[in-house]
């Protein structure tokens, strides 16, 4: 049976978040090696500060992600954001990934690997780091799933230094300001192509993560990975109590008449809690594997994680610890929203994960089908 690493995880949410890294990293001879975007999101610079006003060393590598002909208010404000993070880690580094080459491919995951993989192993920029935290509050899916997909290779079953994803999720009032024009095929990200042998004609189950306004990127998805199956997930409970109702209402032709989905087939997660992702996408993937194995037919689970980032790094942790394939849809370039961005960020909406490290020394597996019986990770 195969086992759950995170069933019994440890997370944080809302407050909780700012007074856990308070705790931590007040510790003596913490160093921190925090990896962010630079870009124009609001929400890119919220956690860093808040790790920045502890104790710990720290150092950050901060990534600016270039697309073609960006709006000119967006550069200004990663212009601004930038400077910021700067402020916060005077010991910084800035990297600039073009996510298109020349031929409009997409490349910026390859890129990102090949610079952290420089800095954190062929350098030995890891000695001494306690703590890596990665926040993906302003790092696209194509950037950032790369980053931590590198990270939980060269770190698992190693007691330090500490993996922590995290991110201020804004809610959905800033998830909609953010709109893209979108590539015309999907992608997967760098090293989330599944493990699936070339030739396969698996029962592929399509799981993605509704969210609007890009209904065009699930159109491009379905169109192409032709699901057997799809199962949409939605956020609840949320804090809008109408949030499932707006989202059948957005979908309702692509739920009914395209996709064919009937309510058996809806799943739902907390809106702000990834881990209820995570134990709900492997109790599927492992149940569903195990009856096609037995009739030996290849089947396929493939993870769409577009909306919004808390629930995303529940598709995450899934897609790492089954060796999932991921399928998006990467933004060709931006627009500035029309009302503009809410600049506020609410700590109420800060997710953490405690993803590898020495809090899960002692832990046990959990088996994904079973009640917990495992050993719980604590502080």
């Amino acid at each position: 049976m195969k086992q759950m690493r995170w069933r019994e995880g440890l997370s944080h949410r809302g407050a909780d978040v700012n007074t856990f890294f308070s705790s931590l990293l007040e510790q003596p001879g913490r160093s921190v090696l925090y990896i962010a975007g630079a870009g124009f999101d609001p929400r890119a610079s919220h956690l860093a500060l808040l790790v920045s006003q502890t104790a710990a060393k720290r150092k950050a590598i901060l990534i600016r992600e270039d697309r073609p002909e960006p709006a000119q208010v967006l550069v200004d404000r990663a212009e601004a954001n930038e400077e910021e993070l700067r402020h916060a880690f005077p010991d910084h580094e800035v990297i600039h990934i073009e996510v298109f080459d020349e031929d409009h491919a997409v490349v910026g995951g390859h890129r990102i690997v090949t610079e952290i993989r420089k800095r954190v192993l062929d350098e030995n920029g890891l000695g001494g780091v306690t703590d890596v935290i990665v926040d993906m509050s302003a790092i696209s899916i194509g950037i950032s799933f790369p980053v931590v997909g590198l990270l939980y290779k060269m770190l698992t079953d190693k007691p330090q230094p500490n993996l922590h994803v995290v991110a201020a999720t804004g809610g959905p009032e800033v998830e909609t300001a953010i709109v893209a024009e979108h590539a015309e095929n999907y992608q997967n990200p760098w090293g989330f192509k599944g493990k699936g042998s070339p030739g396969d004609s698996p029962v592929r189950l399509w799981i993605p993560q509704l969210a609007n306004p890009k209904k065009r990127a699930f159109t491009i998805l379905f169109e192409e990975l032709d699901p057997t199956e799809t199962c949409p997930v939605f956020p609840f409970p949320a804090r809008n109590p109408r949030s499932v109702e707006i989202l059948l209402d957005q979908f309702g032709r692509e739920l009914s008449d395209t996709w064919r989905i009937d309510t058996r087939q809806m799943l739902f997660a907390a809106e702000d809690d990834p881990l209820d992702l995570y134990r709900t996408l492997s109790r599927i993937h492992t149940s569903r594997a195990e009856v096609y194995r037995r009739a030996s037919q290849p089947a396929e689970t493939v993870l769409s994680p577009i909306g919004s980032k808390a629930l995303a790094i529940g598709a995450l942790l899934a897609a790492l610890e089954h060796e999932l394939p991921v399928a998006y849809v990467e933004a060709r370039r931006f627009e500035p929203p029309s009302g503009g961005f809410k600049d506020v960020v609410d700590e109420a909406r800060f997710v953490h994960v405690w993803v590898l490290g020495e809090v899960y020394a002692d832990a046990t597996l959990c088996p994904a089908s079973e009640p917990p019986s495992c050993t719980a990770p604590t502080t």
